[in-house]
């Protein structure tokens, strides 16, 4: 096993989309299916950048998990810890988009394998041995995945790395929006990255406004808050400053992925800059994460449209 520096906690699952971009499937009656799942998508995302990742967590000891595996595998993201559960199904989520071009989910994991991740699963050493934890909100709506969560959440910050966290919300997976916040809430007092859209920023502070928005969220452990802002660009903040970077007009394609590409750019970018938060540094990552989600929406899937190293040198940041 090759130690990651960034190992990625969360759900892998299938997407299952409708042949045509910008349909569903009850329109088009046709269908396929690609790797997907926000954390497995970034750790993808980072091996295909040339950063060392590792994906923690369960999936269903079927022909949906063992697939997700070899994509895993085949694309270089340690998967050591990586469970195959035989007593419960991969998750699925079924995909759609509205007349805006916006993906909508329908999600069969309630249960599925990645909710049944156990505070047991977790490995101090495996944690230890990283530079990062990366990892979202999923996993924070059943037990026992929310205990495990919280689990590695904990040990890895006795051990020194620092904690990514990308809310991706998904409020339908919780019983209501006062416990949904609550919960959410919880992980900010360990992270240090945290990637959140206008949306999740109104819902944490009630504040869409970037710039207000994020001085209201910040915390003294903080090191980066980025904002994704659709197609215009982000907005990120760090202790001393603050600014956008615009993004990158490309044809979209997909939009499935387009935030976990944005995610891998970020980390991806701020891994080689050593983890350095200055102003020059934090530019640099973010045109990297425009550019690699820029690239990601122009191809279809989750996974399958993270690009390669050489296609972000030739794209340019």
């Amino acid at each position: 096993m090759v130690q990651p520096e960034i190992i990625c906690l969360g759900e892998a699952l299938i997407d299952i989309l409708p042949m045509v971009y910008g349909s569903s499937i009850v329109a088009t009656g046709e269908m396929k299916m690609a790797a997907g799942g926000a954390p497995a998508n970034v750790a993808v995302g980072l091996a295909r950048l040339g950063t060392k990742s590792g994906f923690l967590g369960r999936v269903g000891d079927d022909f949906f998990g063992h697939h997700l595996k070899e994509v895993l595998d085949t694309n270089g993201v340690d998967t050591s810890h990586l469970i195959m559960d035989p007593r419960i199904h991969t998750g699925l989520a079924f995909v759609s988009w509205d007349s805006l071009g916006d993906a909508t989910y329908l999600f069969y994991r309630q249960p599925s394998a990645d909710t049944m991740l156990s505070p047991e699963d977790i490995d101090q050493n495996y944690l230890a041995g990283a530079r990062v934890l990366q990892f979202g909100s999923l996993l924070l709506a059943t037990e026992p995945s929310a205990s495990a969560t919280f689990q590695a959440l904990k040990i890895a910050t006795e051990a020194g790395l620092l904690l990514s966290y990308d809310l991706n919300l998904r409020l339908s997976f919780w019983p209501d929006e006062e416990h949904a916040l609550a919960t959410v809430n919880q992980p900010l007092a360990y992270a240090n990255i945290i990637k959140l859209n206008r949306h999740e920023l109104g819902f944490l502070t009630g504040e869409t406004d970037p710039e207000v928005g994020t001085a209201r969220l910040w915390q003294e452990h903080f090191k980066l808050i980025v904002i994704t802002m659709d197609k215009t660009g982000c907005f990120y903040r760090t202790a001393d400053s603050h600014g956008f970077v615009p993004s990158r007009p490309v044809q979209a394609v997909d939009t499935v992925g387009a935030g976990d590409g944005f995610m891998a750019g970020i980390l991806d970018g701020l891994r080689r800059a050593d983890f350095a938060f200055d102003d020059q540094s934090v530019q640099m990552a973010c045109r990297q994460a425009v550019a690699v989600g820029a690239l990601t929406v122009s191809k279809p899937g989750g996974i399958p449209a993270m690009p390669f190293r050489q296609e972000v040198d030739a794209f340019g940041i």
